[in-house]
């Protein structure tokens, strides 16, 4: 479940939600279930940081990059099914 902490101040429900909706638009819809994202109030300034910090892979497609493999076709899909990972892949 999506715990998320105020620090250092507080922030409207409707604030909240649109770190929510900021961290679901750059790391893809499907989050970590234990992901607790910590916004920490500094004046007009919010700091955002990710319990645990993100560690997300980039697929490739024919000619354009997803960070999320529910973005691919079936086609793609079956293509990364399919791969035979390479000495960079177990990084």
């Amino acid at each position: 479940m999506l715990k998320v902490t105020v620090k250092g101040g507080t922030l409207s429900q409707e604030e909240i939600n649109s770190y929510i909706f900021y961290t679901k638009k750059k790391y893809g819809t499907i989050l970590p279930a234990d992901l607790e994202i910590i916004l920490t109030v500094d004046g007009e300034h919010v700091d955002i940081r990710y319990v645990p910090a993100f560690q997300y892979r980039v697929f490739r497609g024919t000619d354009y990059l997803v960070n999320d493999a529910e973005k691919l076709n079936d086609s793609k899909l079956a293509e990364l099914r399919d791969k035979v990972p390479n000495s960079l892949d177990e990084l």
